[in-house]
Parts: structure tokens; sequence; C-alpha cells
């Protein structure tokens, strides 16, 4: 279905709701980057808590902290895009947090496994939009030409 834009200005005008994506309002767009930071803040605590054999009981808060602004970024893309977690950019932030689960099982494996969620992390972050917009069940996104206004 096709729906006017009304917003002044939007050279993407009229977009296709069913395959189109927009940018996050400016409160999300900051909300998540606020989010994001904190979360890189508090997981590279506890990363190199880890990696510099800090007992964990020392860690336990930076542990619940990287958990909360992990939930927090899920749940704002969740917001964002609810098809998100088909995408690709939603196939990698469920392996990242299956690695996450995967330390509570196998703890001698949580330095290797930490580097693994920190590359995992930032290739969801910084992946091309044609990669993180693919979709398991839509497979490529299709973008309208963009209109120019004389």
């Amino acid at each position: 279905m096709m729906e006017p834009s009304t917003q002044s200005g939007n050279v993407r005008q009229p977009t296709d709701t069913s395959r189109q994506q927009t940018r996050p309002s400016g409160t999300m767009r900051w909300l998540g980057i606020a989010a994001r930071t904190g979360h890189i803040g508090v997981a590279a605590v506890l990363f190199g808590g880890d990696l510099l054999l800090v007992p964990f009981a020392r860690l336990t808060l930076w542990h619940h902290l990287t958990i909360l602004t992990g939930c927090l970024l899920l749940i704002l893309e969740w917001l964002h895009d609810s098809r998100w977690l088909h995408r690709g950019k939603g196939l990698l932030a469920l392996l990242h947090l299956g690695l996450c689960l995967l330390i509570h099982f196998t703890p001698a494996l949580t330095v290797p496994l930490l580097w693994l969620i920190l590359i995992s992390g930032c290739i969801g972050s910084h992946m091309p939009r044609r990669f993180r917009h693919w979709s398991i069940l839509q497979g490529w996104e299709t973008r309208e030409p963009k209109e120019h206004s004389h």
C-alpha cells in the first residue's frame, strides 16, 4: 500500500510501508545512541575484568548492567522495526545473545566467547544497510528511487 508522507521535504514520498523502513525519530535515535553507548561502556568493563581475572563477584554489577542495556537495545530495535528479528541485524543480535548465553554453560570459554561477542556486535552495528536489512523471510529490501523536488 502506498502512503504519502506527511513530512514536508521528505524525498522518500510516497513510501511503500510494507517493504520500506524509515529512520527512527529524533527521540528514538538519541535513546538508541545513549543505550548503545552505555552498553559498550559497561560491557567493556565486564570484558576487561574478565581478561584481567577480576573475581566475578566484583563484576556482578557490570554483568547486570550489560544485560540491562542489551535488553534495552533489543526493545528499542523492536519498537523501531518489528521485522528486525528476521532481518540481518536481528539474526546477528540473536547470534550475539546466543554467544552470551553460551558463556553460562561453558565458563572455561568465557574469554574466546567474549571476543566473538565483541566481533558479532561490531559487525551487526556496522555492516552495510543492504545486509542489515536483508530478511530471511522477505529477502533483499527493495527501495523506492528517491524523488527530487524542483
